[in-house]
């Protein structure tokens, strides 16, 4: 998405690969990373199932289901109305705008 043209219908942010790269240094540096473990598949399968995910959302649900695994409890996310239906399954995830932080 960094790297996506800016605005619709792509919805991104337009930054070259070094400026993404730049970024993404600087969340790894201040975020943990968690790791990919074999109990997030039979998850996000089981989550697409159960929520009838389909097309791009596939891959949403996955990173609502690594949220489920690991007990993240909020996801910072530009794209709130997307997350808001797949974040309401299982134990529940608050989907939190950056505008909101």
């Amino acid at each position: 998405m960094a790297t996506r043209p800016k605005g619709p219908p792509a919805n991104g942010l337009g930054l070259s690969p070094a400026e993404a790269e730049a970024l993404a240094a600087g969340f790894e540096a201040d975020f943990p990373l968690l790791p990919d473990t074999p109990d997030i598949h039979p998850a996000w399968k089981a989550f697409v199932a159960a929520a009838g995910v389909i097309g791009k959302q596939v891959h949403d649900a996955r990173l609502v289901a690594v949220c489920h695994v690991h007990g993240v409890t909020h996801l910072l996310t530009f794209n709130v109305q997307h997350f808001a239906r797949l974040a309401a399954f299982g134990p529940g995830i608050a989907v939190v705008h950056p505008s909101s932080v």
